[in-house]
C-alpha cells in the first residue's frame, strides 16, 4: 500500500455533512463552517481527467500531489475523509457517493467543465451548490460596473474596483500615483541592472514521490518534463513561495514586468499563479499582503491589477459568456491540439478571423529556427510556465500570424501551463492572445511584428535568423493584417497600422505573404526556419 493510501484513516461514525472538494479548491477557507468531526470531505482523483487534454507532466503532478497533501492537513484537523481513485467521470462516482450518503454539498467550481460534468446532479438536487468564497468581486460588480452584455473593457471594471473596495485611494479617493493604471511605468526592457532572484526549490517528500512515479507510469504518454524540485505541494510550500516572493521578487516586479530574457525563465514575477488557481493561495490574503508591502507603488499597483483586475475580470467574462461556447457551431479544431492519442475534450468555440492552419510541432518541442519561439516553447516544456508577455507577444502573437487554429492554440496553452484552467485560459487565448471573439473584451488583436521582440527581449543577437535580414516576424505580421484587413479597416484601435498596411506596394506584399506560407510549410512538417532561403524570398 503507498504511503498516501496508508496514511488515510477509517470513516468514523457522527459525519454529519459530506462535502466534494475539487481539484481545484485545497484550502482550508472555502469549506463549509462546520465543526471538522462532523464534515466529511470526499476527494477523487481520476484518469477520466486526464484523458479530456494531453495535460503536462508537471501540471497533473502538481495539482494531484497538492490534492493528497490537502486531504491529509484536512484529515490531521479533525475531517473525515473518503479519497476514491476511479477511471470514472466526476458525476458517476459523485452520484455512487449520494447513492451511499445522500445530498452532498459542494462549493460552485470555477471551471464550466466540471459544472457541466455535475450538472445533472445539481440540477435534481442531489448536489447543493454553495457560493465560492474565493474570489474578490461578485457578478453585480461587474454587471454593474460594465454592463450585462459585450463588450466589456478591464480598466472600468478595475477602476470600479479598486473605488467600492478602497483599495490604493488617497483622501480624496483618487488613485494613488495619480493614475488608475502605472502601466506605463513599468516597460523595461532587462537591462542586467538588478541581480536576477535565485528561485526556491521543494524537495519532494514521500507523497510527492509516489506521484511523480505514478504519473511517469500512467501518463508518459504526456508531453512535458517534471521538475522535481518545483513542486510546492503542501501548506507549508505554498507559504513558503509566496513568503520568498513578498521578500525577493515583488519589488522589482513592475519595472520588469515586460521584459524577457535567456538569462532567467521567469525575471521578477511571483509564479504564484499556479497554486493560486488551485486554490492553495487565497486572492484576499495576496491582495492585504502586497498592501502592506515597502515596494515601490508601480510594483504594487501592477500586482492588485493582476489580482482585482484581470484575473477577476476574465472569470466573470467566461461564466457570463458560457465559455465563449457557439451552440450550432462545426467543432473544426483536433481533439488534443494534434498531440498524439484520443482526447475527449472538444469545445466549439467563436473563430471570427478564420484561422484553420493546424497547430504545428514546433509547439511540441520541434526547433524552428526562431530563437524568440523556440526559448518559450522549451521553458513550457520544461517547467509547465512562461509569464505573460511569452505567452501573449511571443507564443499568442506568432500563432495568431501563423493562421493557427484557435481552439487547438487554446486547447495547447490550456494542456501545457500549470495555472491554466478554462476560465482564465480562454479568455487570455480566445480573446486576448487570439481575437477569435472579437471585440468582447479586446478592441484590437494583440499582434506585432519583429521591434517589438528586439525591444523587450534579448533573443535577437543570438537567432539564427538576423532581426534585418531573414526574422520572418514583420513579414509575417504584415500579411496578417492584410489577410485580415476587412475586419479591422474600421477598428479605430488599428487605424495606424491598417494605413501603413494600404501604403505598401504589392510586391511587399507578395513578399510578406511568401514568407508566411513558407514559415507555415516548414513548422508543419518540424523543420527549422533556413536563413538563406528566407533572405532569398526577401531580397
Amino acid at each position: 500500500m503507498s504511503a498516501f493510501a496508508s496514511s488515510l484513516l477509517d470513516i468514523p461514525n457522527g459525519v454529519e455533512r459530506w462535502h466534494f472538494v475539487t481539484y481545484d479548491q485545497l484550502n482550508q477557507e472555502l469549506l463549509p463552517a462546520i465543526e471538522a468531526s462532523k464534515l466529511g470531505l470526499i476527494f477523487i482523483e481520476t484518469t477520466w481527467k486526464a484523458k479530456q487534454l494531453p495535460y503536462h507532466k508537471q501540471k497533473l503532478v502538481l495539482q494531484l500531489s497538492n490534492q493528497r497533501h490537502f486531504a491529509l492537513e484536512m484529515q490531521r484537523l479533525g475531517h473525515p475523509i473518503r479519497y476514491i481513485f476511479s477511471d470514472k467521470g466526476y458525476s458517476e462516482v459523485l452520484a455512487e457517493i449520494i447513492d451511499e450518503y445522500g445530498v452532498v454539498t459542494a462549493t460552485k467550481p470555477a471551471e464550466l467543465t466540471l459544472r457541466k460534468a455535475i450538472s445533472n446532479l445539481i440540477d435534481t438536487g442531489k448536489i447543493k451548490l454553495l457560493n465560492h468564497k474565493g474570489w474578490l468581486t461578485t457578478t453585480e460588480d461587474f454587471t454593474s460596473s460594465v454592463g450585462d452584455k459585450p463588450p466589456w473593457r478591464m480598466d472600468k471594471f478595475y477602476r470600479h474596483i479598486r473605488k467600492s473596495q478602497s483599495i490604493l485611494l488617497d483622501e480624496n479617493s483618487k488613485p494613488l500615483g495619480g493614475s488608475w493604471s502605472l502601466d506605463d511605468q513599468n516597460r523595461l526592457p532587462w537591462d542586467s541592472a538588478v541581480e536576477l532572484p535565485q528561485m526556491p526549490s521543494f524537495k519532494p517528500d514521500q507523497i510527492t514521490n509516489e506521484v511523480i512515479q505514478m504519473v511517469e507510469s500512467k501518463f508518459s504518454h504526456h508531453p512535458g518534463k517534471i521538475n522535481q524540485e518545483n513542486i510546492p505541494a503542501s501548506n507549508e510550500d505554498s507559504t513558503r513561495l509566496w513568503d520568498w516572493a513578498k521578500s525577493t521578487v515583488m519589488h522589482w516586479f513592475g519595472p520588469y514586468e515586460d521584459a524577457m530574457t535567456k538569462e532567467h525563465k521567469t525575471l521578477f514575477h511571483t509564479t504564484v499563479s499556479s497554486l493560486l488557481n488551485l486554490g492553495r493561495l487565497m486572492p484576499r490574503n495576496l491582495l492585504e499582503d502586497t498592501l502592506k508591502l515597502d515596494i515601490p507603488l508601480n510594483s504594487k499597483e501592477g500586482f492588485v491589477r493582476q489580482i482585482i483586475g484581470w484575473r477577476e475580470f476574465v472569470r466573470h467574462v467566461h461564466e457570463l459568456t458560457n465559455g465563449f461556447e457557439v451552440e450550432d457551431g462545426e467543432l473544426s479544431s483536433r481533439s488534443g491540439a494534434g498531440w498524439e492519442g484520443e482526447w475527449s475534450n472538444s469545445r466549439v468555440t467563436p473563430n471570427v478571423l478564420g484561422n484553420d492552419f493546424d497547430l504545428p510541432p514546433t509547439y511540441w518541442g520541434e526547433k524552428s529556427g526562431m530563437l524568440c519561439l523556440d526559448t518559450a516553447v522549451s521553458d513550457v516544456v520544461e517547467t509547465g510556465y512562461a509569464h505573460h508577455i511569452p505567452r501573449l507577444m511571443v507564443l499568442a502573437n506568432i500563432g495568431n500570424l501563423l493562421g493557427i487554429n484557435p481552439r487547438e492554440l487554446t486547447d495547447w496553452f490550456w494542456a501545457m501551463f500549470t495555472d491554466a484552467y478554462d476560465w482564465v485560459v480562454e479568455p487570455n487565448v480566445l480573446a486576448m492572445g487570439t481575437y477569435a471573439v472579437g471585440d468582447v473584451m479586446t478592441t484590437k488583436p494583440y499582434v506585432s511584428g519583429t521591434p517589438y521582440i528586439k525591444k523587450m527581449g534579448d533573443y535577437c543577437g543570438d537567432c539564427s535568423l538576423h532581426f534585418k535580414k531573414s526574422c520572418p516576424m514583420s513579414d509575417m505580421y504584415w500579411n496578417f493584417l492584410e489577410e485580415n484587413q476587412s475586419h479591422f479597416s474600421k477598428n479605430h484601435r488599428m487605424a495606424m497600422p491598417m494605413r501603413t498596411l494600404a501604403k505598401r506596394t504589392k510586391e511587399s506584399k507578395d513578399t510578406a505573404k511568401e514568407v508566411t506560407e513558407y514559415v507555415r510549410t516548414q513548422m508543419s512538417k518540424g523543420l527549422k526556419l533556413d536563413p538563406v532561403e528566407l533572405e532569398s524570398i526577401k531580397a
